[in-house]
């Protein structure tokens, strides 16, 4: 539980002595070389760790079934969120440098992270202990330790960051309250932020929706196949946990920002192309698993489970593509 001392006035104006700044980009390096390498290279992970079929079309790998379709996207999809929480890391980091970890925008983003990382910690310990209770194939020991090792020091780094630079527990979770307020009345907007605020704020209810379909319902929205084993419930369930718990967080972020008429700022440009970054990955991996998909050329016995049908990947992509070039229009040309 994340429980603090009231942020003083002259938190802002404290000398930092270079800790915290290292403490995240040493976060930032303890995650980013195993999710990037997971990003390029899944099948380790999914193989090796979860023990299901996977294949990376990047090494020359084929797909021999449907289920190895689905958890390589799965597991990229997933791991596609991590450009969102490396550059989440950064800002952090120089927000620590010029002594900014007591502004709200870094206490939300140290929030979400501290979120993100809590929730995968859960859901990987969690698969393990169901799979070692029930005989099924769940995540290795080995992949459990490693996602802990990977994500411990952003966990670590954000929860002392809002002890030391929040509000407090109350006041903190307070103003989660006052955001998702904020977020929920549609109708009202800044002349400032206008339709972009709007944009910004459908965006955010989009991903707590759609994420929380893949977190919390044990059938996928867009699946081939729907597995119960906890290691294929575990990677569908990730991609639902990275969209709740980091990306709807840092979009509440540009709603502040747009609201406020900073989206010209260095922290929200860089927010902007991440999540730009990251959705644009997940639609080019939604296109090429289609393509696989279709290419084993399916028996309605196969597709008998399935819960995903073209016109949810259809509409999926119409509704991306739109969004990223928002955000990534947002990320190169937002003006100060």
């Amino acid at each position: 539980m994340i429980t603090a001392n009231r942020a003083s006035s002259s938190s802002s104006s404290k000398t930092n002595d270079g800790g915290e700044e290292g403490a995240f980009i040493a976060s930032a390096i303890a995650m980013g070389v195993p999710t990037l390498a997971t990003l390029a290279y899944p099948s380790a992970l999914v193989t090796n760790g979860l023990g299901l079929e996977c294949a990376t079309p990047l090494f020359g790998q084929s797909f021999s079934s449907l289920a190895s379709v689905q958890h390589f996207s799965n597991a990229f999809g997933t791991d596609a969120f991590a450009l969102i929480a490396l550059t989440a890391l950064y800002t952090l980091a120089d927000a620590a440098k010029n002594s900014r970890l007591n502004s709200e925008t870094y206490q939300r983003l140290a929030l979400a992270m501290v979120l993100f990382t809590g929730s995968f910690a859960v859901a990987f310990l969690g698969a393990y202990l169901q799979s070692q209770a029930t005989g099924e194939t769940g995540p290795n020991a080995a992949a459990v330790g490693g996602l802990l090792v990977t994500f411990a020091p952003a966990f670590a780094t954000s929860v002392k960051a809002i002890r030391e630079y929040g509000p407090g527990h109350d006041e903190t979770w307070a103003r989660v309250g006052k955001d998702f307020a904020e977020a929920k009345n549609l109708n009202e907007r800044s002349e400032t932020g206008g339709y972009l605020e709007l944009f910004y704020k459908v965006s955010f209810w989009t991903s707590l929706v759609v994420g929380g379909s893949f977190a919390f319902s044990p059938l996928s929205p867009l699946a081939i196949v729907n597995e119960m084993e906890p290691s294929s419930q575990l990677i569908q369930r990730a991609f639902g946990l990275a969209t709740v718990f980091l990306l709807a967080p840092t979009q509440y972020i540009l709603i502040d920002a747009a609201k406020r008429g900073r989206l010209g700022g260095g922290t929200f440009k860089k927010l902007n192309l991440s999540i730009a970054a990251s959705i644009a990955l997940i639609d080019w991996m939604t296109i090429y698993t289609f393509g696989a998909a279709t290419a084993l050329s399916p028996t309605a016995a196969q597709l008998e489970n399935a819960s995903g049908g073209v016109y949810n990947y259809v509409g999926a992509l119409a509704v991306s593509a739109s969004i990223v070039a928002v955000y990534l229009y947002q990320g190169v040309f937002a003006k100060k």
